[in-house]
């Protein structure tokens, strides 16, 4: 069976970067989720999305949703909303009525919520909130996915990870998104932003909690420049290969962590480069056939590349 494939597009307009990419290829999805929309503290929501984009999607087989968070206007998630909707019922419903209107009128096929960084001390309303919000949605034929942060084992103190039960959640909605990516970030050592040993390691534990056939395997489209001392900077395959090229710098190949990686100097400082690339994206794919899980989402579309989609085409062909 061929693996199911969500893209993230990140924007609700046709002026993205992917969006060239997404009228090219986007037949290769069985889903696209349209990033993102917050809820604002008054429960209103922040924005909609492109009428045109959704029917493009659907023109193309794909199944629209629209990702719904709790992003501030700086672009951090917000725990003192997600306190707020799961101990207050009626600021919680008019949350959920008014996504439920802004499905109806866009002709959305579901949600994905991206509801980040919940207080550990609320795990359980957390779950309950989710629990809600599907059967309401489900009751209207509304394809309702979340994403979680990925995961090796359980520790309910984590102040990311601690609020998401894999288990209760995963028999709730119809879809989880593993977030296998951020193994490393900038304000760790270098290395791969999604090492192969590593989204195994999630794998394992996300399938003793997870039905297989709810589970989609991030994928990574991108990878960090750390400068020694100085943290990181995020960086795409595109932008990757040409900086080595222009700094003289051999592409190598972590064996440990099955990822592409180069050195370079710049002002008297020296940067280590790990991205993700057709090499690394093949092995994880293999990887999510050989596990037997339901499939893999891109993040993010933007990120595209062709070989990307080449590859993916031989996966989906296959």
């Amino acid at each position: 069976m061929p693996l199911s494939l969500l893209g993230f597009y990140n924007g609700l307009t046709e002026r993205e970067r992917a969006y060239p990419y997404f009228q090219r290829y986007g037949y290769l999805l069985d889903e696209i989720a349209f990033f993102q929309i917050s809820i604002q503290a008054n429960g209103d929501l922040s924005a909609h999305p492109s009428r045109q984009l959704i029917a493009e999607a659907h023109q193309k087989g794909n199944k629209a949703l629209l990702v719904i968070s709790n992003l501030t206007p700086k672009g951090q998630f917000s725990t003192e909303l997600l306190s707020q909707l799961v101990r207050n019922p009626s600021f919680s419903n008019r949350v959920v009525q008014n996504i439920r209107n802004l499905l109806s009128q866009y002709r959305l096929d579901g949600v994905n919520f991206d509801l980040e960084k919940a207080a550990v001390q609320d795990r359980n309303l957390y779950t309950q909130l989710i629990y809600n919000w599907t059967m309401q949605l489900k009751r209207e034929n509304y394809r309702v996915t979340m994403d979680v942060p990925a995961k090796t084992g359980e520790d309910t103190t984590d102040v990311w990870k601690g609020a998401f039960d894999y288990q209760a959640l995963g028999q709730i909605v119809d879809e989880i998104v593993l977030m296998t990516y951020e193994e490393h970030w900038p304000g760790s050592a270098p290395g791969s932003v999604a090492s192969l040993p590593w989204v195994n390691q999630v794998l394992d534990y996300a399938l003793r909690t997870i039905p297989a056939q709810k589970i989609m395997m991030g994928v990574p489209l991108y990878g960090y420049d750390w400068v020694q001392g100085n943290g990181a900077k995020v960086i795409s395959y595109r932008r990757a290969t040409e900086l080595a090229r222009r700094m003289g710098a051999p592409l190598r190949w972590d064996a440990q962590q099955h990822s592409t990686f180069f050195t370079y100097a710049s002002e008297g400082k020296r940067h280590t480069v790990y991205f993700e690339d057709v090499r690394s994206l093949k092995e994880k794919l293999d990887l999510a056939i050989r596990r037997g899980i339901r499939g893999v989402a891109l993040w993010e579309m933007n990120l595209s590349y062709p070989e990307l989609w080449a590859t993916l085409q031989t996966y989906k062909q296959g």
